[in-house]
């Protein structure tokens, strides 16, 4: 008997199904290729939103061809984060908050009849561990969370008012 098939996660004939599924970042969920990222950023005023806070800058775009889909783009370069280790660590925080707001996003566009993708970008250098100006590691984690968090609450509240509107 193969190791996998006592697995009680595993759905016969699905390499990924969990029980969980709904609240991954799948292929789906994602902005994968440069020109999914410079459509979000090129979009105009009248579809999309720009916000940024001290750490993070956001950019959504919505439009009718997918109605209730939601999907999330990261940058998190070298230039403002040198070390892998705190690159990881934002997309990270990222990608939670947005497990924890896309059902509400995806709720909201439905009933918009719009379909939303959103980019997030680490907008401020994080200086490295030995420099005095880096911040410690919980209050940055648990600023980079709320940032976010606050971000992906404009965009449910943007879209709900665009939807009143039309």
């Amino acid at each position: 008997m193969h190791a996998d098939d006592t697995d009680p996660t595993r759905i016969a004939g699905s390499e990924t199904s969990r029980p969980d599924d709904a609240h991954t970042l799948g292929r789906e969920r994602r902005l994968r290729r440069p020109q999914e990222f410079a459509a979000v950023l090129g979009a105009d005023r009248a579809h999309s939103m720009r916000a940024a806070g001290q750490w993070l800058s956001m950019t959504a775009a919505w439009n009718p061809v997918l109605p209730g889909s939601v999907r999330l783009g990261i940058t998190a370069s070298k230039r403002m984060a040198r070390r892998a280790i705190d690159r990881a660590l934002v997309k990270r925080i990222v990608r939670e908050a947005f497990r924890h707001a896309a059902p509400g996003i995806e709720r909201v566009a439905a009933s918009s009849g719009v379909g939303v993708d959103i980019s997030v970008r680490l907008k401020r250098p994080v200086a490295l561990p030995d420099d005095p100006q880096r911040p410690a590691l919980t209050p940055w984690r648990r600023a980079l969370r709320a940032e976010a968090d606050e971000l992906l609450r404009s965009i449910t509240s943007r879209i709900a008012l665009v939807n009143a509107h039309a």
